[in-house]
């Protein structure tokens, strides 16, 4: 599941932001390499337990041998972390996902500061005509926050195709990552002591297949593809104003029938084979 209101960032403290009125330098919202050091053993930023769901199971065991009665036997709910019983279970790991979250979730969205009631009201129309039933994966971004927030150097980005990983041998459980991250992809595993994420099922990309969530997307809407970027373009991207940031991105992504980006894709040691995936991948229409 993913915190509350996991898109404030300035409880959370994810992602990028400009530095600086001359030079214009991209630094993390979470903290410098002085931060990091001095909250080490401590992140002030993590979510917490509150912040996600009270994990439960159900007691089963009260089914399978509950004596014959008048009454039907239930299940009631069991709080994992301390064994008691829940009388009330107020959050769960896709508790919003119906319609795309409720109107009242929808409502206090920090994107949504300064939108307008005529904008509030068309938003709301969606809930009457989309159903989403999406898992929420990594974005698997360009530049990552959670890449850059580790101090131990656990996660990292594969050249060959973009997949964000975290190595599990490397990994030290500082969880600067979960902060780092603002769609909050990233999370801790209390059973291994490691930080795990969606790693876009690369085992079945490697072998020519796409990604289960793309694969049983009932509507088909998911679609996987090789782009060519310009790596160079990305920190200048990222500097883009608020308004201006859907554009730049979409401007680094460019046209594999583009004579000279396939030459530039050459001689940057980029196969033919890629360029010609590119060139039949429709993501690049959809994108552009």
């Amino acid at each position: 599941g993913y915190p509350t209101r996991w898109e404030d960032q300035t409880k959370y403290r994810g992602g990028w932001v400009v530095d600086g009125q001359r030079q214009k330098s991209l630094r993390l919202r979470l903290q410098g390499k002085w931060g990091t050091l001095t909250n080490i053993f401590y992140n002030p930023y993590l979510p917490t337990l509150d912040d996600y769901f009270e994990p439960w199971t159900y007691d089963y065991q009260n089914l399978i041998s509950a004596p014959l009665a008048d009454e039907q036997p239930t299940a009631r709910a069991i709080s994992m972390v301390t064994g008691k019983y829940m009388d009330t279970i107020e959050a769960g790991p896709n508790w919003d996902d119906d319609l795309g979250g409720s109107q009242v979730y929808a409502n206090n969205d920090p994107n949504l500061d300064g939108a307008s009631d005529e904008e509030m009201r068309q938003i709301n129309e969606i809930n009457s005509t989309v159903f989403f039933y999406l898992p929420r994966i990594c974005n698997h971004c360009l530049n990552p926050g959670c890449v850059a927030a580790c101090p131990q150097g656990a996660l990292y980005k594969r050249g060959e195709d973009g997949v964000v990983l975290v190595s599990q041998e490397r990994c030290r459980a500082w969880r600067m990552c979960v902060s780092g991250c603002p769609y909050k992809k990233t999370y801790f595993n209390w059973s291994t002591g490691k930080a795990e994420k969606c790693i876009l099922c690369y085992p079945r990309l490697e072998s020519g297949q796409p990604p289960a969530c793309f694969h049983s997307c009932v509507g088909r809407i998911r679609y996987i593809g090789l782009v060519l970027y310009d790596a160079d373009a990305i920190e200048e991207t990222a500097k883009s104003s608020q308004d201006q940031l859907v554009m730049a991105q979409r401007n680094i992504i460019k046209d594999p029938f583009d004579p000279e980006i396939i030459a530039a894709a050459r001689a940057n040691g980029i196969p033919s084979a890629k360029i010609t995936a590119a060139q039949q991948s429709p993501v690049y229409q959809f994108v552009k």
